[in-house]
């Protein structure tokens, strides 16, 4: 192992999954890295590796941030790169890894390959990448988080989701570079991605980090207590209402987003047109082998308006 990945303990770890989230360009309003911080806090993981900041970092633009401690000392904070383990006490929910960072700006190959073989050593066997972005999605409805997948078979223990494959073409981050690092190694992964309303300029939304917890939640068979992110989500979403009170054009355009959302809801909710024919089918056989013994009657009853397959 490299000596810029400093381990501390190595956690004994079966069929893991490693949840990760870097700062910086995939991280709209602090949303992601929030979200496994959050995780992280809430069940007790253990801190058990890092990534050496010296290689990977230009500081003139990822600056060191200096603060003053309790004692009145000085603090020097480097770009961190922290991994945390928890094991899991259910046969349904795997153990995890998490990784919280800096989005680097130096030898990103490096730097995943660093992250992988961590990953492969502690036992890591599905990878999920952890983001958010800026979106035109209202702040008055459920937060947005989208999920991705290129492996059509997550196996068993994921067989409860169905992300479709990303359609994305473009600039990447630092999720497609670890994704790709991990697949080299026969490693599966998920992308889950939380979408923050662009016109709110904010450090943090804590509405989009408590959708994007509940859905690794989801995808994890995990259960943690979310009381004080839905507390935080709730404050948030009354105080900006009140700062928008006042801005009309802010508040039309957030109707706008609001129509736009609803008409998407109720088109994900209505059925393909494949899943149509196979219900119909299905009500025809119905129809024919509850009439069999007297089929006349059927068609003296329906009036002529039985559904017509032509």
């Amino acid at each position: 192992m490299s000596d810029q990945l400093l381990i501390s303990e190595q956690p004994e770890l079966h069929d893991a999954l490693m949840l990760t989230a870097w700062s910086g360009w995939s991280d709209a309003a602090e949303s992601a890295t929030r979200a496994l911080k959050y995780l992280v806090h809430e069940l007790d993981a253990v801190k058990f590796a890092e990534i050496d900041a010296e290689e990977f970092y230009i500081f003139t633009e990822q600056r060191p941030i200096v603060r003053n401690s309790m004692d009145g000392s000085r603090v020097l904070r480097w770009p961190r790169n922290e991994f945390f383990w928890w094991k899991s006490d259910s046969a349904l929910a795997p153990d995890l890894v998490i990784l919280v960072g800096d989005e680097p700006n130096l030898k990103w190959r490096n730097y995943t390959s660093l992250v992988a073989d961590l990953g492969v050593a502690v036992g890591v066997s599905m990878l999920a990448t952890v983001g958010a972005l800026l979106d035109s999605v209202p702040h008055t409805r459920s937060p947005r988080v989208f999920s991705t997948s290129i492996h059509d078979d997550l196996g068993e223990r994921y067989s409860h989701v169905s992300y479709p494959k990303p359609n994305y073409e473009g600039p990447s981050g630092m999720t497609s570079a670890t994704i790709d690092a991990f697949a080299k190694r026969g490693i599966n992964a998920v992308s889950i991605w939380g979408h923050a309303p662009h016109y709110l300029q904010v450090p943090h939304n804590p509405a989009i980090t408590l959708g994007i917890v509940r859905e690794i939640c989801r995808f994890a068979s995990i259960s943690v207590d979310t009381y004080s992110l839905e507390r935080d989500a709730t404050d948030f979403t009354d105080r900006v209402g009140y700062a928008l009170r006042d801005q009309s054009e802010v508040t039309e355009y957030v109707r706008t987003l609001e129509e736009r959302y609803d008409s998407e809801v109720v088109a994900s909710q209505d059925p393909e047109p494949g899943e149509v024919i196979d219900e119909l089918d299905a009500f025809l056989r119905s129809r024919n082998l509850d009439g069999d013994d007297d089929g006349d009657k059927n068609d003296d009853d329906d009036g002529g308006m039985a559904p017509s397959r032509g």
